[in-house]
């Protein structure tokens, strides 16, 4: 009889103990993650980037009771460092950023905007331009955005080739990347390329806020549409982090007046689950360039 009472009393000893454990897990992952630190491509300056981004992470902060701080990163790759080294908790990638932090790391995508599912590019001539079609502007001068973008490169440089035959380096006089989408439009605008690769929703955003004039450039071409943006975080925040913030963002409703302001700056209607899968056609494109891996 005794052994039963020893046994029984090291059985709910154990049990004690690994609820102990498990809890001082739970409260060390709590206070590990009471800050998270948000980090979003640098694609407009700086300025932009907090006007667009400060709304959300007030709501995350209010949705979830954790502290959110925006991260600056100086270009893609700094983002995708960050990211890597964990030095960013959440962060807001294009496709191809999101596909070459995966190839390193065990990341999870979150969500994606209602129009992340079909994004275009817009390529962008100045007012006066003569040019009707991409074919008219042989030997003139180029800009892509960042390498690393997946609307102002990865996926413009893939229709160049597959819709017009066009190699850039082999039919432009010049190629740039002038690191990201506001820049290009304005080096269009400026007269110091004559033709560039933008970001079609920031275009329209230029355009509708007053950083562009309809007389300042003109669309020459929209590609097809592709799968671009998404929210991820690293597999090993705690799955309630995760959920948490998931659920946040699949709450803004844009019947609500402060979900929609919200929801408008980050040009989107809603926001919607992600998976791995759906980045699969920008994967076999990014490997037959041979851009998957990062520089």
């Amino acid at each position: 009889m005794k052994k039963f009472w020893y046994a029984l009393i090291a059985a709910v000893l154990g049990v004690t103990a690994v609820i102990y454990f498990l809890l001082q897990a739970n409260v060390q992952d709590q206070s590990l993650y009471s800050v998270i630190n948000v980090g979003v491509l640098p694609d407009e300056s700086m300025d932009q980037l907090n006007y667009r981004y400060s709304p959300l992470i007030e709501y995350l902060s209010q949705q979830t009771g954790r502290s959110f701080e925006l991260v600056p990163a100086t270009d893609y790759n700094h983002l995708l460092t960050l990211f890597i080294e964990q030095k960013v908790d959440l962060a807001y990638l294009g496709g191809l950023t999101f596909l070459q932090s995966a190839a390193q790391q065990n990341v999870v995508p979150l969500v994606m905007r209602d129009v992340d599912m079909r994004f275009t590019s817009y390529f962008l001539v100045d007012q006066d331009s003569r040019a009707q079609d991409l074919s008219d502007l042989k030997d003139m001068p180029f800009s892509f955005g960042s390498e690393l973008s997946t609307s102002g490169h990865l996926m413009p440089r893939h229709f160049l080739q597959l819709n017009h035959q066009i190699v850039p380096e082999d039919f432009f006089s010049e190629v740039r990347y002038s690191g990201a989408h506001d820049k290009t439009a304005y080096l269009v605008r400026d007269g110091q390329v004559e033709l560039g690769v933008a970001n079609s929703e920031i275009v329209r955003s230029m355009l509708r806020d007053g950083r562009l004039g309809e007389q300042d450039i003109r669309i020459i071409w929209e590609t097809p549409p592709y799968p671009d943006y998404v929210w991820a975080v690293h597999e090993h925040l705690p799955a309630d982090i995760r959920l948490q913030l998931q659920e946040a963002f699949l709450q803004l409703d844009s019947n609500d007046d402060q979900h929609l302001d919200i929801l408008s700056r980050m040009g989107a209607r809603v926001f919607l689950p992600a998976g791995i899968g759906d980045f699969q056609s920008l994967r076999q494109v990014a490997e037959s360039l041979d851009i998957l891996t990062p520089n």
